[in-house]
């Protein structure tokens, strides 16, 4: 469960209030170049002036964080310590499978790139592809490793700052993005992802 400075999201707290489950809470003192989040034990007292927000609801969730973030507070994510073990294991053994399919699908990738494709494409919390459990692996990586690149290594933000539309942010960058991932070692066909605008724009919103 999450649970919230009230102030922040209180609308979307009101049902919730009388749940005692593990939660996140937000201090109000915490200034925004602090750590922004930590993990304590289920058995923290609760900080007078909070609202649980129960875990489930993802969108809840992500904009509970996003809105603490904001206004400069910390959030503290409190879980039962057998489950954190287990949770921690469960994602690292998740990131190495990742790590594994990257090397596979992109034999050619520099370590560095690697590095910065895990480290954010299946970031914890983000709701970015990389943390999607519906996707299969192989396609959360390709995904990952295509966003990386667009976001990376072509100009495809500063057209969409210049005015461009997403569409045609990716027809310019077309070229430059099949250019370093067949450099990076990879053989697959990428003409479901240059050719399919619309979806492809459906997936960019979860994976960036």
């Amino acid at each position: 469960m999450s649970f919230a400075a009230s102030c922040l999201i209180d609308t979307a707290l009101q049902h919730t209030r009388s749940l005692r489950k593990p939660f996140e809470y937000f201090n109000k003192y915490t200034s925004t170049d602090m750590i922004r989040e930590i993990t304590v034990s289920s058995n923290t007292p609760m900080p007078k002036g909070y609202g649980f927000l129960p875990k489930g609801i993802r969108y809840k969730t992500l904009h509970g964080r996003k809105l603490t973030h904001e206004a400069g507070k910390l959030v503290y994510v409190v879980v039962d310590q057998k489950k954190q073990v287990a949770t921690e294991k469960r994602d690292s053994a998740d990131i190495a499978k990742a790590a594994t399919e990257i090397v596979n699908q992109f034999p050619k990738i520099p370590s560095k790139q690697k590095d910065l494709v895990l480290k954010h494409g299946f970031k914890k919390f983000s709701g970015r592809v990389g943390r999607t459990k519906s996707v299969p692996m192989p396609r959360k990586v390709l995904l990952a490793v295509i966003a990386h690149v667009r976001h990376k290594h072509t100009e495809y933000d500063a057209l969409l700052s210049d005015g461009k539309d997403r569409d045609e942010a990716r027809r310019l960058t077309k070229k430059k993005i099949e250019n370093v991932m067949r450099e990076w070692g990879f053989t697959g066909d990428l003409s479901w992802y240059f050719h399919c605008a619309e979806r492809a724009s459906s997936e960019d919103s979860n994976v960036m």
